[in-house]
């Protein structure tokens, strides 16, 4: 597996992991409604692009192929982190996160903030998050529970 920084030519790969990361295996903590919502928004192109192209967005390749994404902006709040159900469970995922948490720590932040849905809520608590609050947002007239979360990081002191 190898990690690397996001690419402008790396959009419909990505839009492709972010729409079956959500269809697939959001699938039983959603309704089918919510679900196209959700996975919508990377039909929009530009507003796709602009948004991976903010803060640190790393992108991991299993055998070729992208395989999940995750982005940092701004330095202290956890964004985008999504793989694809193909290689869901093999540590992409959890190697992004712990380079955007070694970012975070780099540029002076004290905490790491997310907002996470059902099925994210679970990987956050084990990568040492807690819970701070149910939320509701609403999208195209649709209600969606999410997870505003929260993890203390280490500050390492400068040499």
């Amino acid at each position: 597996m190898i990690i690397r920084d996001y690419q402008p030519t790396d959009r419909a790969a990505l839009a492709e992991v972010f729409r079956d990361a959500i269809r697939q295996t959001a699938a039983g903590c959603y309704s089918a409604e919510q679900l196209a919502v959700w996975s919508s928004f990377a039909d929009d192109s530009e507003q796709f692009q602009h948004r991976l192209s903010l803060g640190i967005t790393r992108v991991a390749i299993v055998q070729q192929q992208i395989a999940a994404f995750g982005q940092l902006h701004p330095s202290n709040h956890l964004d985008l982190l999504y793989a694809h159900s193909s290689f869901a469970r093999q540590g992409c995922a959890t190697l992004i996160y712990q380079q955007l948490e070694a970012e975070a720590i780099a540029q002076g932040a004290e905490t790491l903030q997310t907002e996470a849905s059902h099925i994210a809520k679970h990987f956050f608590l084990k990568m040492g998050f807690e819970v701070l609050e149910l939320e509701t947002v609403e999208r195209e007239g649709l209600q969606f529970e999410r997870f505003r979360m929260q993890k203390m990081l280490t500050i390492l002191p400068k040499s």
